[in-house]
């Protein structure tokens, strides 16, 4: 294990706002102990460095075996929608990833780095990391989604999924980690993590059994707690706003630690 730290940046002339993150490497006899103490594979850093690096974030998990499926859900495990896991998708797939990619982002309205180009040579031509696996979803013979994910064993983490919204009437997206989540149960995996914990986006999260989320310090299932943290998260806009926020940051997570 080697965990170094890349400081980024800082703002202390009008803010007081360092901004650097926390990396590490580990041995793969490591990985589980990486896991339980809320690292997860930094997915970029790994295509760009050719190696496989770990970051320290906010990030969620289910424990499985405290998971029961409610009517609700299975029943929207009831689909048109097929999918199938790969080890390695072919350079076909891959284009058609990259284009289910593309319109994901624009129907999210997130920023994309690069042009369209850049996108698709993002999936051709990297090579995937190790233990990584890949849910291809399919509506007929079309591809429409794909959820990206790191297979350790007993321990299952989710990396980049997108779907091309086409057919909204489809909810692929609670499909698809429904899916997900009975295949892990079904082949024996212990903890399903959902990566990165941050914004009102990721609130569903804490809506199902089992649910998690790494503090920094511990494993909480502390749900009114996740909620403010990820309400606050979106609320950032400035960095007036980041730098108010952490006075705010500090009083709410210590209330929640002390209970």
């Amino acid at each position: 294990m080697k965990i170094y730290f890349d400081h980024i940046t800082g703002k202390l002339t009008h803010h007081d706002i360092v901004y650097s993150l926390a990396l590490a490497e580990f041995e793969e006899n490591e990985y589980d102990y990486a896991l339980e103490n809320g690292w997860i594979p930094l997915s970029w850093y790994y295509i760009k460095m050719n190696k496989l690096t770990w970051i320290n974030a906010r990030t969620s998990r289910l424990i499985l075996d405290k998971f029961t499926f409610s009517k609700k859900q299975k029943y929207k495990l009831k689909s048109e929608v097929t999918y199938k896991i790969v080890d390695k998708v072919d350079d076909e797939t891959k284009k058609q990833q990259a284009e289910v990619y593309r319109k994901y982002v624009r129907h999210k309205n997130y920023h994309e780095e690069g042009n369209e180009e850049e996108s698709e040579d993002f999936f051709i031509f990297r090579d995937d990391p190790i233990n990584w696996k890949t849910f291809l979803y399919y509506h007929g013979d079309k591809l429409i989604a794909f959820t990206e994910f790191f297979d350790f064993g007993k321990q299952i983490l989710t990396g980049q999924f997108a779907w091309d919204y086409e057919n909204y009437k489809l909810g692929v997206g609670t499909f698809a980690t429904l899916s997900e989540i009975k295949w892990a149960i079904d082949n024996g995996y212990e903890k399903y993590y959902l990566s990165y914990a941050y914004e009102k986006s990721s609130l569903y999260k804490a809506k199902y059994d089992g649910f998690e989320f790494w503090t920094g310090r511990k494993w909480s299932q502390d749900t009114e707690l996740f909620e403010c943290l990820c309400k606050n998260d979106s609320k950032i806009e400035s960095l007036k706003d980041l730098n108010d926020y952490q006075e705010v940051y500090f009083k709410v997570t210590d209330e929640s630690y002390t209970r």
